[in-house]
């Protein structure tokens, strides 16, 4: 695995030699390549890039009813049927994860390990919020002849993932620097942000089920230990060159860009909440109906496919961030969804620190920022002013999510929030949205007795089965 990996990266290195995004490959022309950090790290971003942004595109921004399909619409109405699409590419990139975590540990740097460990618990988070109990303790373990794992409960992968963090924390040296890096340019000090700031993601996640205001209060009463996002400049982003090889499928001419750009259309919710309220970020994210100046045209998720009329009825996603490779970004988290969940936390006494308005006006501000908009001087004081008698910090909270990945829809299985998030006149699911995706066919036929156990621990392997935390 890790030799095909480094011959993967130096195939793609060579294609695009005029990027520097992938660099410092200390090979020797006299020896045999040899594994290192450095090269394996940069792989595992790529790939994981690739990934989050393929899936927010095709999924994420469907689900979260950012976007609805003109046809092949059974996301739209719920039609689902076994899916892969976050366990083969996640549970591969894992195994790329644990080479890289090895080597560190070989070469006892501890730095490496500590971004392994923060990959780790991103993806495994990731898994479990889309599927439920998953492989976790035996996954990626053919090597020892486990070649059907166990599935972890939910509430067990949680618990691996919390400990995950708080080692990374504890171990990264933010004096040093690393190579490879090519999210953080090998600082440690936005990776420990990234750790903490995913940690408190993750705790909001589960407080429904589990009370997490000592560890919420913990991070955020002690920043020197556990530092969290302070500024846009900390938002764990991949940032493509544009440069071939470092860009997304999503930019590729003539392939998933022009289906994206043609089939997809932004919908009534998306497009009304940000008109209702003279949003200018509705002019970057959406390019008018041809021929007008008309931003506000919109599909009314989950339709039947009869109803929904012509694409050129629409108005369109932003052309600019399917033709200009180096717009179209991976979106793990940022500093205004920090602020967004501090926000919500103090609003229900969950931490101590701080005022819920600020860090709502912080949220939005910082959306604005991130998207390099300028937002109105009247914006929070007239417009959106927090008050929490209302759905606006969930609504501005969706808003800001826009392409994060499935961050908005695992936040709506949480709030229920935004209340207009429901489901179409075409569904097939019973007028419920989805809370979960179910596992892989294969898992079906090479791993049956724990696919059938994990399944009946949650009343079946059906899009409505409950979890631990939902």
């Amino acid at each position: 695995m890790i030799m095909k990996k480094i011959v993967y990266l130096l195939t793609l290195i060579i294609l695009g030699a005029c990027t520097d995004q992938f660099e410092e490959l200390n090979t020797n022309p006299n020896d045999p390549v040899t594994a290192s950090e450095n090269l394996l790290l940069p792989t595992v971003l790529f790939d994981l890039s690739n990934i989050t942004v393929n899936q927010t595109y095709g999924f994420g921004d469907v689900i979260g009813q950012y976007t609805g399909n003109y046809e092949f619409n059974d996301i739209d109405i719920y039609r689902w049927q076994a899916d892969d699409r976050f366990w083969s590419p996640m549970y591969s990139i894992l195994q790329d994860i644990n080479d890289l975590k090895a080597i560190a540990e070989e070469n006892n740097n501890e730095n490496y390990k500590a971004i392994a460990l923060i990959l780790e618990a991103y993806i495994y988070s990731v898994i479990t919020d889309a599927y439920g109990d998953a492989p976790m303790t035996e996954a990626n373990r053919t090597i020892e002849g486990i070649t059907t794992p166990v599935y972890d409960k939910q509430e067990d992968i949680y618990t691996a993932i919390f400990s995950k963090l708080e080692e990374a924390n504890t171990i990264a040296n933010i004096t040093e620097t690393i190579k490879g890096d090519i999210m953080y340019n090998g600082d440690l000090g936005k990776w420990k942000k990234f750790a903490n700031s995913l940690r408190l993601r993750l705790l909001m996640r589960i407080s429904g089920v589990q009370n997490v205001s000592s560890g919420m209060n913990n991070i955020i009463n002690n920043p020197d230990r556990y530092p969290v996002f302070t500024s846009n400049d900390d938002n764990a982003i991949y940032k493509y060159s544009g440069v071939v090889p470092d860009v997304s499928n999503v930019s590729q001419a003539g392939g998933g860009r022009d289906y994206e750009y043609f089939l997809r259309i932004p919908t009534a919710h998306f497009l009304g909440l940000l008109d209702a309220n003279n949003d200018p970020r509705l002019n970057l994210w959406i390019s008018p109906k041809e021929g007008t100046d008309d931003r506000t045209l919109g599909i009314i998720p989950g339709q039947p496919l009869g109803e929904i009329g012509r694409p050129a009825d629409f108005s369109r996603k932003a052309v600019e961030f399917f033709e200009e490779a180096e717009s179209i970004e991976g979106i793990f988290m940022t500093y205004s969804e920090l602020n967004f969940i501090l926000a919500e936390a103090k609003e229900k006494n969950m931490i101590s620190a701080g005022v819920a308005k600020d860090y709502y006006d912080i949220a939005v501000q910082s959306s604005f920022d991130q998207w390099e908009v300028t937002i109105p001087t009247d914006f929070l004081t007239t417009t959106v002013p927090y008050d929490n008698s209302t759905d606006r910090l969930y609504e501005q909270k969706w808003l800001a999510l826009y392409h994060t990945g499935v961050e908005p829809w695992f936040d709506w299985k949480r709030t229920g929030k935004p209340s207009f998030i429901q489901a179409g006149s075409g569904n097939l699911n019973n007028d419920m949205v989805p809370v979960r995706l179910r596992y892989p066919s294969l898992e079906q036929s090479v791993n049956a007795s724990n696919y059938e156990q994990a399944s009946a621990a949650m009343g079946g392997d059906n899009i409505n089965a409950s979890s631990w935390w939902w």
